[in-house]
């Protein structure tokens, strides 16, 4: 149910009619401006200038609009209840909110574009001046009182915007005729020096660079000294005459041939479900079976009641699921 007073909205159309050039309209006049929102919102969807408004004052009149449905709204609710009647006009009154909000919201957007690229141009030389030729004027008489104080309070702004960023200067340079809208007298620009902590944490990465480059080229231009290799002599051998052939034969037995320099490693565990390739599950059978079991390699399992088995899984859960064993893990 919906808390509304129908003298308060009756109120409030009176007051709205009363404080406006716009005089009450009746029920038929109310339609044809119902109509016209969704005209007028289907229409300025395709375009990005304002299209034309088919009623003066549209937007006191769409107002009345709204305070007209809201108080057959509360009149339904109060006489029938929530029926049928006032759900529809419920929605209804909304369709006609939503229209009036997103044709505010799209005719504003069409407004501010037509006013920033119309004020932007001014004085922005030859290509500008042609651009702004595309732009057709407004035809006031065709729109609101309040779109036009909207449009033109845009134009303060955009005006104020470009005296403080120097808009002249930007598009036709210092030598332009924008003196007039530069921020005063300005200052020459000095060239930027450079910065003194910069120059001095490059000085010693350069003098390092330079050292380096010079120790490099001078190992490069000394001579190459060939390495020396020390030769053994052959009398500083000596064979020990009394070094039998056997213990010649032990000393090259105790030595290995190849390098022995890595541990081995340690040997690989192998268990036998690895082995097998399948997993096998530890069971201990509750009942006797009469009917071997047939394993995946073919061959017949006779289990007895008391019997501790380890069988593949698929074969473990089906006895498990049947209730002919039960899982004994280790």
């Amino acid at each position: 149910m919906f808390d509304v007073a129908p003298s308060a909205d009756v109120q409030r159309v009176v007051r709205m009619t009363q404080g406006s050039s716009t005089p009450r309209l009746s029920p038929n006049q109310l339609q044809t401006v119902e109509k016209s929102l969704f005209e007028v919102s289907r229409k300025q969807k395709s375009q990005t200038l304002p299209v034309d408004l088919p009623i003066p004052d549209f937007w006191n009149s769409v107002g009345q609009l709204t305070s007209h449905l809201e108080a057959e709204l509360a009149e339904t609710i109060r006489a029938e209840g929530m029926t049928a009647k006032a759900q529809l006009q419920t929605r209804r009154l909304g369709n006609v909110r939503t229209a009036a909000t997103d044709l505010t919201r799209i005719r504003l957007n069409a407004f501010t574009q037509h006013a920033v690229l119309i004020n932007l141009m001014k004085g922005g030389g030859a290509e500008a001046a042609a651009a702004v030729q595309h732009l057709s004027p407004i035809q006031w008489d065709r729109h609101d009182g309040s779109e036009r104080a909207y449009y033109e309070s845009l134009g303060h702004i955009v005006e104020k915007y470009k005296h403080d960023v120097a808009w002249m200067t930007l598009v036709n340079g210092s030598n332009g005729n924008g003196g007039g809208h530069s921020r005063g007298h300005e200052q020459p620009v000095a060239s930027p020096e450079p910065n003194p902590s910069l120059s001095e944490f490059g000085a010693p990465a350069e003098a390092e660079t330079a050292a380096a480059a010079a120790s490099s080229g001078a190992v490069e231009s000394a001579p190459a000294t060939p390495p020396t290799m020390l030769v053994p002599d052959a009398r500083d051998a000596w064979d020990d005459p009394d070094f039998d052939e056997e213990d010649r034969i032990r000393e090259m037995d105790g030595y290995p041939e190849g390098p022995t320099g890595a541990e081995p490693s340690p040997p690989v565990q192998v268990t036998v479900t690895q082995a097998v390739g399948i997993d096998l599950v530890r069971i201990r059978i509750l009942k006797d079976l009469s009917d071997p079991i047939i394993a995946e390699d073919g061959s017949q399992i006779r289990l007895a009641e008391g019997d501790v088995e380890s069988c593949p899984s698929l074969i473990a859960e089906t006895l498990i699921a049947a209730g002919l064993a039960v899982a004994a893990p280790l």
